[in-house]
Protein backbone atom coordinates (compact mmCIF):
# COMPACT_ATOMS: atom_id res chain seq x y z
CA UNK A 1 0.00 0.00 0.00
CA UNK A 2 1.08 3.75 -1.13
CA UNK A 3 1.49 6.20 1.63
CA UNK A 4 -0.38 9.26 1.02
CA UNK A 5 3.08 11.33 2.23
CA UNK A 6 5.00 9.59 -0.33
CA UNK A 7 2.43 10.63 -3.20
CA UNK A 8 4.55 14.36 -4.74
CA UNK A 9 1.71 16.95 -5.33
CA UNK A 10 1.15 17.93 -8.50
CA UNK A 11 2.52 21.44 -8.85
CA UNK A 12 0.29 24.11 -10.89
CA UNK A 13 2.84 24.43 -13.67
CA UNK A 14 2.25 20.85 -13.92
CA UNK A 15 -1.39 21.25 -13.87
CA UNK A 16 -0.99 23.80 -16.55
CA UNK A 17 0.18 21.43 -18.72
CA UNK A 18 -1.40 18.67 -18.18
CA UNK A 19 -4.60 21.07 -18.85
CA UNK A 20 -2.85 22.11 -21.84
CA UNK A 21 -2.61 19.03 -23.36
CA UNK A 22 -6.67 19.29 -23.29
CA UNK A 23 -7.55 22.20 -25.39
CA UNK A 24 -8.20 21.02 -29.05
CA UNK A 25 -6.64 22.33 -32.25
CA UNK A 26 -8.38 24.41 -34.53
CA UNK A 27 -7.76 23.75 -38.50
CA UNK A 28 -7.25 25.92 -40.86
CA UNK A 29 -10.74 26.83 -41.54
CA UNK A 30 -12.17 27.67 -38.22
CA UNK A 31 -9.12 29.77 -37.59
CA UNK A 32 -9.44 31.98 -40.01
CA UNK A 33 -13.52 32.11 -39.39
CA UNK A 34 -12.89 32.74 -35.63
CA UNK A 35 -10.00 35.67 -36.52
CA UNK A 36 -12.24 37.33 -38.92
CA UNK A 37 -15.25 37.11 -36.15
CA UNK A 38 -12.33 39.13 -34.23
CA UNK A 39 -11.19 41.38 -36.52
CA UNK A 40 -14.22 42.93 -37.62
CA UNK A 41 -16.89 42.07 -34.63
CA UNK A 42 -13.95 42.24 -32.03
CA UNK A 43 -15.88 38.98 -30.55
CA UNK A 44 -14.57 38.27 -27.38
CA UNK A 45 -15.43 34.21 -27.61
CA UNK A 46 -13.51 34.42 -31.00
CA UNK A 47 -10.47 35.73 -29.63
CA UNK A 48 -10.97 33.27 -26.27
CA UNK A 49 -10.42 30.37 -28.88
CA UNK A 50 -7.95 31.76 -30.83
CA UNK A 51 -5.78 32.31 -27.94
CA UNK A 52 -6.24 28.75 -26.32
CA UNK A 53 -6.06 27.18 -29.09
CA UNK A 54 -2.20 28.30 -29.52
CA UNK A 55 -1.37 28.98 -26.13
CA UNK A 56 0.93 25.63 -26.43
CA UNK A 57 2.89 27.68 -29.04
CA UNK A 58 3.62 30.33 -26.13
CA UNK A 59 4.26 27.77 -24.07
CA UNK A 60 6.46 25.82 -25.84
CA UNK A 61 8.65 29.00 -26.48
CA UNK A 62 9.15 30.61 -22.79
CA UNK A 63 10.55 26.95 -22.17
CA UNK A 64 13.30 27.94 -24.25
CA UNK A 65 13.83 30.90 -21.74
CA UNK A 66 14.02 28.72 -18.12
CA UNK A 67 17.63 28.85 -18.20
CA UNK A 68 17.52 32.63 -17.53
CA UNK A 69 16.68 31.91 -13.71
CA UNK A 70 12.77 33.18 -14.00
CA UNK A 71 9.63 31.74 -13.33
CA UNK A 72 8.37 29.37 -15.96
CA UNK A 73 4.91 30.41 -15.07
CA UNK A 74 6.12 34.38 -15.56
CA UNK A 75 7.94 33.57 -19.52
CA UNK A 76 4.34 31.96 -20.10
CA UNK A 77 2.57 34.74 -18.93
CA UNK A 78 4.66 37.67 -20.94
CA UNK A 79 4.36 35.10 -23.72
CA UNK A 80 1.17 34.70 -23.82
CA UNK A 81 0.67 38.60 -23.98
CA UNK A 82 2.92 38.55 -26.88
CA UNK A 83 0.50 36.03 -29.01
CA UNK A 84 -2.89 38.56 -27.75
CA UNK A 85 -0.11 41.47 -29.16
CA UNK A 86 0.16 39.15 -32.29
CA UNK A 87 -3.75 38.48 -32.90
CA UNK A 88 -4.12 42.31 -32.92
CA UNK A 89 -2.11 42.26 -36.22
CA UNK A 90 -3.34 39.18 -37.75
CA UNK A 91 -4.79 39.20 -41.46
CA UNK A 92 -6.59 35.84 -41.71
CA UNK A 93 -6.49 36.90 -45.37
CA UNK A 94 -2.76 36.05 -45.90
CA UNK A 95 -3.48 32.49 -45.78
CA UNK A 96 -0.55 31.60 -43.04
CA UNK A 97 -1.45 29.98 -39.43
CA UNK A 98 -1.40 32.08 -36.69
CA UNK A 99 0.85 29.59 -35.00
CA UNK A 100 3.67 30.92 -37.82
CA UNK A 101 3.07 34.36 -37.37
CA UNK A 102 2.56 34.71 -33.47
CA UNK A 103 6.53 34.01 -32.86
CA UNK A 104 7.96 36.53 -33.16
CA UNK A 105 5.44 38.50 -30.92
CA UNK A 106 5.64 36.08 -28.28
CA UNK A 107 9.55 36.21 -28.46
CA UNK A 108 9.35 40.04 -28.32
CA UNK A 109 7.30 40.24 -25.34
CA UNK A 110 9.68 37.38 -23.99
CA UNK A 111 12.76 39.45 -24.61
CA UNK A 112 11.44 42.69 -23.20
CA UNK A 113 10.36 40.75 -19.89
CA UNK A 114 14.00 39.09 -19.75
CA UNK A 115 15.36 42.62 -19.85
CA UNK A 116 13.12 44.48 -17.75
CA UNK A 117 13.84 41.43 -14.64
CA UNK A 118 17.55 41.64 -15.19
CA UNK A 119 19.68 43.81 -12.84
CA UNK A 120 21.94 47.18 -14.88
CA UNK A 121 24.74 46.71 -12.53
CA UNK A 122 26.75 48.57 -14.97
CA UNK A 123 25.87 52.12 -16.44
CA UNK A 124 27.88 53.19 -19.53
CA UNK A 125 30.67 55.23 -18.74
CA UNK A 126 31.14 56.20 -22.32
CA UNK A 127 29.09 57.03 -25.38
CA UNK A 128 29.42 53.60 -27.25
CA UNK A 129 28.27 51.69 -24.12
CA UNK A 130 25.39 54.24 -23.70
CA UNK A 131 24.57 53.78 -27.27
CA UNK A 132 24.43 49.59 -26.83
CA UNK A 133 22.22 50.37 -23.77
CA UNK A 134 19.71 52.28 -25.38
CA UNK A 135 19.28 49.86 -28.26
CA UNK A 136 18.94 46.52 -26.05
CA UNK A 137 15.45 48.32 -25.96
CA UNK A 138 14.84 47.42 -28.90
CA UNK A 139 13.26 43.39 -29.87
CA UNK A 140 16.05 42.74 -32.30
CA UNK A 141 19.08 44.31 -30.45
CA UNK A 142 17.91 42.40 -27.39
CA UNK A 143 17.94 39.07 -29.02
CA UNK A 144 21.66 39.87 -30.81
CA UNK A 145 22.56 39.84 -26.83
CA UNK A 146 20.45 37.20 -25.38
CA UNK A 147 20.73 34.59 -28.47
CA UNK A 148 23.83 35.57 -30.66
CA UNK A 149 21.16 35.83 -33.60
CA UNK A 150 22.40 38.34 -36.02
CA UNK A 151 24.87 39.50 -33.96
CA UNK A 152 26.96 40.36 -36.71
CA UNK A 153 24.33 42.57 -38.23
CA UNK A 154 23.69 44.37 -35.23
CA UNK A 155 27.25 44.80 -34.24
CA UNK A 156 27.88 46.68 -37.62
CA UNK A 157 25.54 49.09 -36.72
CA UNK A 158 28.25 50.43 -33.99
CA UNK A 159 31.06 50.24 -35.93
CA UNK A 160 32.23 47.09 -33.43
CA UNK A 161 32.76 43.77 -33.82
CA UNK A 162 30.29 40.94 -32.74
CA UNK A 163 32.67 39.53 -30.13
CA UNK A 164 32.80 43.55 -28.56
CA UNK A 165 29.16 44.10 -29.06
CA UNK A 166 28.61 40.92 -27.08
CA UNK A 167 30.84 42.25 -24.15
CA UNK A 168 29.41 45.48 -23.60
CA UNK A 169 26.32 44.39 -24.06
CA UNK A 170 26.66 41.17 -21.30
CA UNK A 171 27.99 44.15 -18.65
CA UNK A 172 24.46 45.54 -19.10
CA UNK A 173 22.83 42.03 -18.87
CA UNK A 174 24.52 40.69 -15.35
CA UNK A 175 21.93 39.29 -12.48
CA UNK A 176 22.23 40.32 -8.91
CA UNK A 177 23.67 37.35 -7.09
CA UNK A 178 20.91 35.85 -5.22
CA UNK A 179 21.19 35.56 -1.46
CA UNK A 180 21.38 31.59 -1.96
CA UNK A 181 23.99 32.26 -3.33
CA UNK A 182 27.61 30.15 -2.83
CA UNK A 183 30.76 31.99 -2.77
CA UNK A 184 31.12 31.51 -6.65
CA UNK A 185 28.38 33.06 -7.56
CA UNK A 186 25.55 30.50 -8.49
CA UNK A 187 22.45 29.50 -6.75
CA UNK A 188 22.21 26.67 -4.40
CA UNK A 189 19.03 25.70 -5.05
CA UNK A 190 19.70 26.07 -9.22
CA UNK A 191 22.79 24.15 -8.48
CA UNK A 192 20.80 21.25 -7.16
CA UNK A 193 19.84 18.26 -9.37
CA UNK A 194 16.66 18.74 -10.70
CA UNK A 195 13.96 15.81 -11.37
CA UNK A 196 13.40 14.24 -14.53
CA UNK A 197 11.63 15.87 -17.45
CA UNK A 198 7.56 15.26 -17.14
CA UNK A 199 5.44 13.32 -19.72
CA UNK A 200 3.94 16.99 -19.88
CA UNK A 201 7.35 18.69 -20.76
CA UNK A 202 8.29 16.27 -23.36
CA UNK A 203 5.41 16.83 -25.05
CA UNK A 204 5.10 20.11 -25.26
CA UNK A 205 9.12 20.29 -26.47
CA UNK A 206 8.06 17.92 -29.40
CA UNK A 207 5.26 19.67 -30.25
CA UNK A 208 7.57 23.07 -30.44
CA UNK A 209 10.40 21.33 -32.28
CA UNK A 210 7.83 19.57 -35.21
CA UNK A 211 6.58 23.76 -35.20
CA UNK A 212 9.97 24.53 -35.47
CA UNK A 213 11.06 22.04 -38.60
CA UNK A 214 7.79 23.19 -40.26
CA UNK A 215 8.45 26.71 -40.35
CA UNK A 216 11.78 26.15 -41.39
CA UNK A 217 10.81 23.94 -44.36
CA UNK A 218 8.51 26.88 -45.12
CA UNK A 219 11.31 29.33 -45.46
CA UNK A 220 13.70 27.20 -47.15
CA UNK A 221 11.25 26.44 -50.20
CA UNK A 222 10.76 30.01 -51.10
CA UNK A 223 14.34 30.41 -51.47
CA UNK A 224 16.99 29.92 -55.34
CA UNK A 225 17.83 26.41 -55.27
CA UNK A 226 21.38 28.27 -54.60
CA UNK A 227 20.56 30.21 -51.63
CA UNK A 228 18.87 27.10 -49.75
CA UNK A 229 21.83 24.90 -50.78
CA UNK A 230 24.37 27.72 -49.03
CA UNK A 231 21.73 28.00 -45.88
CA UNK A 232 21.90 24.08 -45.79
CA UNK A 233 25.37 23.27 -46.36
CA UNK A 234 26.46 26.48 -43.53
CA UNK A 235 23.73 25.64 -40.90
CA UNK A 236 22.02 22.35 -41.25
CA UNK A 237 25.31 20.22 -41.81
CA UNK A 238 27.34 18.33 -39.21
CA UNK A 239 30.10 20.05 -39.48
CA UNK A 240 29.15 23.33 -41.44
CA UNK A 241 30.64 24.49 -44.34
CA UNK A 242 33.01 27.32 -44.35
CA UNK A 243 32.58 30.62 -46.78
CA UNK A 244 36.04 29.24 -48.61
CA UNK A 245 34.45 25.95 -49.26
CA UNK A 246 31.40 26.88 -50.61
CA UNK A 247 32.99 29.87 -52.83
CA UNK A 248 35.54 27.43 -54.48
CA UNK A 249 32.33 24.61 -55.08
CA UNK A 250 30.27 27.55 -56.44
CA UNK A 251 32.76 28.91 -58.27
CA UNK A 252 32.53 32.85 -56.26
CA UNK A 253 34.37 34.81 -54.25
CA UNK A 254 34.20 34.19 -50.39
CA UNK A 255 32.56 38.03 -50.27
CA UNK A 256 29.77 37.24 -52.70
CA UNK A 257 28.83 33.83 -50.73
CA UNK A 258 28.75 35.59 -47.64
CA UNK A 259 26.38 38.07 -49.43
CA UNK A 260 24.13 35.27 -50.29
CA UNK A 261 23.86 34.13 -47.01
CA UNK A 262 22.63 36.93 -45.76
CA UNK A 263 20.61 37.45 -48.50
CA UNK A 264 18.81 34.40 -48.04
CA UNK A 265 18.61 34.76 -44.05
CA UNK A 266 16.87 38.37 -44.91
CA UNK A 267 14.19 36.22 -47.16
CA UNK A 268 13.58 33.41 -44.54
CA UNK A 269 13.39 36.28 -41.93
CA UNK A 270 11.12 38.59 -43.49
CA UNK A 271 8.79 35.18 -44.31
CA UNK A 272 8.42 33.75 -40.50
CA UNK A 273 7.78 37.48 -39.48
CA UNK A 274 5.22 38.32 -42.58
Amino acid sequence: MISSSSIRPITSLELFYRELRRIPHLNREEEQRLARLWRDKHDFYAVQQLIMSNLHVAAAIAREYRHFGLPEEDLIQEGTIGLMQALKNYDPERGFRLATYAPWWIRAAIHEYILRSWSIVKIGTNKLQRRVFAGLQKARHAIAAIEGKDIDEVAAQYNISPDSYQSIANAFLQRDVSLDADRDGRNMIIALPGPQASPEDEVAEKDWRHHQQEELQVALRQLSDRDRYIIEQRYLHEPPSTLKALAGELGVSIERVRQLESRAIRQMREKLTS
